[in-house]
């Protein structure tokens, strides 16, 4: 009786297992509004989309970077930040605008303010040599209206 119940026991205790990955490296990174766990070197990959949304799941992708988050409509002018992701400099580019009266703000991850200044023209750089490696969010504001909101990724 005991050999028959040690064998259900196994052979039901190992369909019992949680999800495993065998990968070469990975972490968790989190703040309070929630985490995310990913995996580096999976055999595995799948992409899903869903109208303007795609994630891809299975590998990390080193080439793959969001960089604007947020764009109020009905824009005169386009605003691109480049390098993306960057180590040292980012140059943010107005064309077909004018800058005066725009001003860039420069957030970290939990939404400290770190630097707020006035746009210098149609090109500006901003130094982030100083700046810990991570994400930053650059907002571009008119006055108290967010015209444009940039994801940043500091190497």
């Amino acid at each position: 009786m005991r050999t028959i119940l040690l064998l259900l026991i196994v052979s039901c205790g190992s369909r019992l297992l949680a999800q495993q990955v065998v990968a070469t490296a990975g972490g968790t990174l989190g703040n309070v509004n929630g985490s995310i766990s990913f995996t580096i070197g999976e055999g595995v990959a799948q992409t899903l989309t869903k109208g303007d949304k795609t994630i891809t799941q299975g590998f990390h992708q080193t080439t793959i970077s969001v960089s604007m988050i947020s764009e109020l409509k009905d824009l005169d002018f386009s605003m691109y930040i480049f390098p993306n992701p960057a180590s040292d400099m980012l140059t943010l580019k107005l064309t077909n605008g004018n800058a005066a009266g725009l001003q860039y703000l420069l957030f970290d991850i939990n939404g400290m303010l770190i630097s707020q200044k006035n746009m210098a023209g149609p090109e500006t750089n901003i130094s982030i040599g100083q700046l810990p490696e991570g994400f930053y969010f650059i907002k571009i504001q008119e006055g108290t209206k967010v015209l444009k909101t940039f994801k940043i990724i500091k190497q």
